[in-house]
């Protein structure tokens, strides 16, 4: 019985070992594709950009943003922005800009939010009523751009010749709660997505997108009935990239660090209900998918890094498997929070980070399983 249990207990170590591979080759894949497939910005005129901008209690970031984005070296182009029913000063902000530049830059009052609908998913289809351009660029209103950003995008949605464009942007943690918590967001390049294979492949499970900036051909917006498609989703860029897919056009995910930064959120607090609605929104009504992925942080990533002081202290033969289990996502996860312009230190927060997520994941999937939803922005969304 204990030789059958040893073999048992073996299997698991050689499978772990496998998974953490596999983790660190998809990793490096992932980097390697980020590093060589953006292309550099052509300035030329390649038609009409409308930069989309909903904006909700943004007083403190709009400034910036739309400074970068008035400092463009692409020429051809609009912004129009969206006060959604902001309760601090937005508007006025926003209100003073069209007025200093009416021929660039559009304020548009939001509506009351209708049932069906997230904040967020109905300000964007709000705006694309508003936009004239052949792209329809989204972006949000705490991001910065370089002024080669739009020349970046209409290079890259042609060069890539794609219908939809997206990537991550370089994010700015400006406090320990923020390293600890926003670094989850890479989860995707670290373990699941290959984002070589999002233009190859016709799955619509094969795709990523990042709200922070998203570019679409307007045939492709229009094919899909833009946001209406995913009014409900709180992960709206995920959802409405899964459904360009699904209509049979080509998505793209590249490496917009360069040309867009964000502050995504501020504080330990906010970065927790900031990430907690989108786990919320992708676990609601999922138990066997919550299950799964709960299964696979604990077996591939946690445990691993338990076993080790144990087997130390008690001289398991299998202590190199679980070593070099835990050296692979190490590595992994390090590289690739490297590759996105993060701190040297970040990364050693792994066990917190990732025994943080298992945590936020189990209540957010609480939530979920009680409908009692989740708050953000002022809005309640079940």
């Amino acid at each position: 019985m204990l030789f059958v249990s040893f073999r048992v207990i073996s299997l698991l170590h050689l499978l772990t070992a496998l998974g953490a591979l596999a983790i660190l080759t998809l990793s490096l894949a992932n980097i390697l594709w980020l590093r060589s497939s953006s292309h550099k910005p052509v300035s030329t005129d390649r038609g009409k950009v409308s930069v989309l901008i909903p904006a909700r209690n943004e007083e403190a970031n709009i400034r910036r943003c739309l400074d970068s984005l008035l400092d463009q070296s692409y020429a051809n182009f609009e912004i129009v922005v969206l006060d959604d029913c902001s309760e601090d000063r937005t508007w006025q902000i926003i209100a003073e800009y069209a007025r200093r530049f009416p021929a660039r830059l559009q304020a548009v009052k939001g509506a009351p939010l209708p049932h069906g609908w997230c904040g967020k998913t109905h300000a964007m289809q709000l705006l694309s009523r508003y936009a004239s351009g052949d792209y329809l660029l989204f972006t949000d209103a705490d991001t910065i751009h370089s002024p080669e950003s739009l020349a970046w995008a209409v290079t890259n949605i042609n060069d890539h010749d794609a219908d939809f464009l997206s990537g991550y942007v370089h994010q700015d943690l400006q406090s320990f709660g923020e390293a600890l918590i926003v670094p989850t967001t890479y989860i995707m390049s670290a373990i699941v997505m290959p984002f070589w294979l999002i233009p190859r492949s016709n799955s619509s499970m094969l795709t990523m997108a990042v709200g922070q900036m998203v570019m679409f051909r307007r045939s492709a917006f229009e094919a899909i009935g833009g946001y209406s498609s995913v009014a409900e989703q709180i992960s709206e860029d995920v959802f409405v990239a899964r459904a360009v897919k699904k209509a049979g056009f080509r998505t793209v995910f590249l490496d917009l660090q360069d040309h867009v930064s964000c502050r995504m959120y501020q504080g330990y607090r906010n970065s927790f209900e900031g990430i907690g609605k989108n786990i919320y929104d992708f676990f609601k009504n999922q138990p066997t998918f919550f299950a799964s992925v709960a299964s696979a942080l604990v077996a591939f990533i946690v445990l691993p890094l338990i076993l080790v002081p144990i087997e130390m202290h008690t001289g398991n033969p299998l202590l190199r498997l679980s070593v070099f289990s835990v050296l692979c996502f190490v590595v992994a996860w390090s590289l690739t929070l490297y590759d996105r312009g993060l701190k040297w230190w970040v990364p050693l927060l792994y066990p917190l980070t990732f025994v943080h997520l298992l945590y936020m994941a189990w209540k957010s999937f609480g939530r979920a399983a009680a409908n009692v939803g989740i708050v953000w922005k002022g809005r309640v969304f079940k």
